[in-house]
């Protein structure tokens, strides 16, 4: 097996830079769809469904403000998971790019943690215009019950990025187990898709009978919504234990990957 390497910060932020340098080029097109595929939740389901949902039906809330913050963590989720999926996949067996880096100083270790950077990134840039525009309709056209309501909501933006890392990490194993690109839509239908729908985004997954609420518990984009919606309303002491869940799940996970990619990147 030999002995576990770890990356080296210098060789993973050339790769983050290299990403960062291309994405200067397509940005506005890419962001596009990631920026406003949110707002169209928000607006059918906050706007369209919360028009049957009395006020103040959910925990206090209005239904578009408890919401909002689980499209947040939602959108973090998919700007990672589409970066560390159909991405790597194109860089890894379709253009070589990891071949053509790994013939610099650069070691395989430092590519998968370059890229678990770089899928962070693009989701607190996502999340970040889209926590934006939330703060400004929210104050624009309901002041009395804005969408963001606390000054913790400044904490968002980081914890964007390490939700996008810890989403960077599942895809990056799935891509590194397969070989045929097709095989995501396994991923994306039994995986994310599931997320989307019962981490508690739309509604509380703690009205279920068991055991769903102790499943929700156990996956990462439920933690993920309770930190975003935390910071957005004020957090308490339990936005501190969703926290610590999303950096011990990250970190135990996050060297299967990076073995894994050295394996296939070195053969």
């Amino acid at each position: 097996m030999g002995s576990i390497r770890i990356p080296s910060p210098r060789g993973a932020f050339r790769v983050w830079q290299r990403n960062a340098t291309i994405f200067r080029k397509y940005w506005k097109s890419a962001m596009f769809p990631n920026f406003f595929e949110p707002l169209l939740y928000l607006a059918a389901m906050g706007l369209g469904l919360g028009a049957f949902i009395q006020q103040g039906g959910i925990n206090g809330q209005t239904y578009v403000q408890y919401i909002a913050p689980g499209l947040l963590a939602s959108n973090a989720m998919f700007a990672a998971s589409f970066e560390s999926t159909f991405n790597t996949f194109v860089k890894l067996r379709i253009d070589r790019i990891y071949d053509a880096i790994t013939t610099t100083p650069v070691n395989p270790e430092d590519v998968v943690a370059g890229e678990y950077l770089w899928a962070g990134t693009r989701a607190a840039l996502y999340g970040t215009g889209f926590l934006a525009m939330l703060t400004v309709l929210g104050f624009a056209f309901t002041p009395e019950n804005p969408l963001i309501s606390s000054w913790w909501a400044l904490l968002i933006p980081p914890m964007l990025l390490v939700i996008g890392v810890m989403f960077s990490v599942m895809g990056t194993l799935f891509t590194s187990l397969i070989k045929r690109i097709d095989l995501y839509a396994y991923y994306f239908t039994l995986v994310v898709t599931p997320l989307f729908l019962f981490s508690g985004i739309f509604f509380p997954v703690e009205e279920f009978p068991a055991p769903v609420p102790q499943i929700a518990w156990f996956t990462p984009l439920y933690h993920a919504v309770n930190a975003c919606r935390g910071l957005a309303n004020g957090p308490d002491l339990a936005v501190a234990g969703d926290v610590l869940w999303i950096l011990v799940f990250t970190g135990a996970l996050s060297l299967v990957p990076v073995q894994i990619m050295r394996r296939r990147l070195v053969s």
